[in-house]
C-alpha cells in the first residue's frame, strides 16, 4: 500500500513539475507552451459563447452539442481546426440523414435502432471522413433515439453544431497561433551540431585506432539511433510549424516558408548521414577473426590499417567542417567558403583513396566500405548546399 502511495505521489509531482515548467515557458515568451495555454483560454471562451447562443436560439435538448462542437473545432493549428470541423459537419450530415431516413419510414423501434446502428457503423468503417467518421453512429443515435428522426429536431441539432463550429473557428481566427519558424530552425541547428559532433567523434575513433587503442567498446549503433530519434522529433516540430502556416491569418512571409523548406531538406540530409555514420563506425571498430593457415577468407579478415585510419580521420574532420559551413537551415552565409570546404574534403578523399590503394590487398574490403560511405556523406552535403542556394535565390 505504501509503495502504491509513493508511486502516486511521484506521478503527481512529475505532473506538477511539467505543468509548472509549461506555465513558466508560457509567461517567458512566445512558443508552444504559450500557444497551449492560449488554446485552453480560447476553448473555454468559445464553449461558453456557443452554449449561451444555443440556449438563446434553440431548444434545451440540443444545446449541449454547441459547446461540444466548439471544443472539437479548436485544434492546435488553424488548418487542422478547419479540416476537423468540416469532417465533423460531414459526419453529422450523414448521421442525421440516416436517422431521418429510418425515422420517417419505419418509425422508432428497437429493431430499427439495431439496423440503424449497424448501417451507421458500416458507413463509419469506410473512413470517408477520417477520424470524425466515428461520430456518424453517435449522431445517428442522438437524432433517432432523442428526436425520433424528426426533421425539426434534426434541424435544431445541425444548427447547434453549426453554432459551435462558428464559435470555435472564430476564436481561432481572432487569436491565431503564430508560426514559430524560429523554433523549427533552432531544432534543426541543434541537430546539425550533434551531427558535426558525431563526425568529429568518429574521426577521434579513427585516431585512437591509429594509436593502437581498443575501440571495440564504442557503441556507434546506439548513438546513430539517438540521432535518428532526434531527427524524428525535429521533423515532427517542423511538420507542425509547416501546418501552422496554412490558412493562418498570421501567415509568415515567403522567406520564413523557404526557411522551413530548408529545414526539411536538412533533416533529410542528417537522417541519411546517420545511416552512413553507422556503417563507418561498424567498420572502424571491426576486429578480424583469428586467421586460419590457409583459405580465401583471409582477404576479408583484415582490419583498418594505421596509415589509412590517420588519413581517414583527417577526411572526417574536413567533412565536419563542410557541414558546419553549410550552417543549415539558414543556408551558407558565405557560399564560396562552403565550396572551398567541400572541395578540400574531396581532395582529402582522393588522398585517402591513394593511401588505401597503396595498402595490402586484404585491407581493401574494409577500406572500400568506409570510403564509399564518406563519399556519400560528401555528396549529401554538396547536394543539400545546392538546394539551399536555389531556395535562397
Amino acid at each position: 500500500m505504501s509503495e502504491s502511495k509513493t508511486r502516486a505521489g511521484d506521478w503527481c509531482r512529475r505532473r506538477w513539475h511539467t505543468a509548472h515548467t509549461s506555465l513558466e515557458e508560457a509567461v517567458r515568451g512566445p512558443g508552444e507552451a504559450r500557444d497551449g495555454v492560449l488554446l485552453l483560454v480560447k476553448g473555454a471562451a468559445a464553449a461558453t459563447v456557443a452554449w449561451c447562443l444555443s440556449s438563446w436560439l434553440l431548444p434545451v435538448n440540443v444545446t449541449a452539442f454547441a459547446p461540444f462542437t466548439a471544443l472539437l473545432a479548436l485544434q492546435a493549428t488553424v488548418y487542422r481546426s478547419v479540416w476537423e470541423s468540416a469532417q465533423y459537419l460531414g459526419a453529422m450530415a450523414v448521421g442525421t440523414a440516416v436517422a431521418a431516413g429510418f425515422g420517417s419510414t419505419v418509425g422508432v423501434h428497437a429493431w430499427a435502432l439495431c439496423v440503424l446502428v449497424f448501417v451507421a457503423l458500416g458507413v463509419a468503417r469506410l473512413r470517408l471522413l477520417g477520424g470524425q467518421g466515428a461520430q456518424i453512429p453517435v449522431v445517428a443515435l442522438f437524432a433517432f433515439a432523442g428526436g425520433g428522426g424528426r426533421v425539426d429536431y434534426i434541424g435544431h441539432l445541425v444548427a447547434s453544431a453549426a453554432i459551435g463550429v462558428c464559435c470555435g473557428l472564430a476564436a481561432h481566427f481572432a487569436v491565431a497561433p503564430p508560426p514559430h519558424t524560429d523554433t523549427a530552425r533552432r531544432r534543426v541547428e541543434e541537430l546539425t551540431a550533434r551531427t558535426q559532433t558525431l563526425l568529429r567523434d568518429l574521426a577521434g575513433t579513427a585516431e585512437r585506432k591509429t594509436a593502437g587503442e581498443d575501440v571495440r567498446g564504442e557503441d556507434w549503433p546506439r548513438r546513430c539511433e539517438e540521432l535518428a530519434a532526434q531527427a524524428a522529433d525535429a521533423r515532427s516540430v517542423l511538420e507542425r510549424e509547416q501546418e501552422n502556416t496554412r490558412l493562418n491569418p498570421r501567415r509568415p512571409w515567403n522567406s520564413a516558408q523557404e526557411s522551413l523548406r530548408r529545414c526539411h531538406e536538412t533533416i533529410g540530409m542528417i537522417e541519411r548521414i546517420g545511416t552512413h555514420v553507422r556503417s563507418i563506425g561498424r567498420a572502424l571498430t571491426y576486429e578480424p577473426r583469428t586467421p586460419e593457415p590457409s583459405g580465401p577468407r583471409r582477404a576479408f579478415e583484415a582490419s583498418v590499417s594505421a596509415d589509412f585510419a590517420a588519413s581517414y580521420a583527417e577526411l572526417l574532420h574536413a567533412t565536419a567542417e563542410g557541414l558546419e559551413c553549410l550552417a543549415p537551415p539558414r543556408g551558407p552565409d558565405d557560399p564560396a567558403r562552403l565550396r572551398r570546404r567541400v572541395e578540400e574534403a574531396e581532395r582529402r578523399y582522393e588522398e585517402v583513396v591513394t593511401t588505401a590503394r597503396s595498402g595490402r590487398e586484404g585491407e581493401w574490403p574494409v577500406h572500400g566500405t568506409v570510403l564509399v560511405e564518406a563519399a556519400r556523406i560528401l555528396e549529401e552535403i554538396r547536394h543539400t548546399s545546392d538546394l539551399v542556394a536555389d531556395t535562397r535565390g
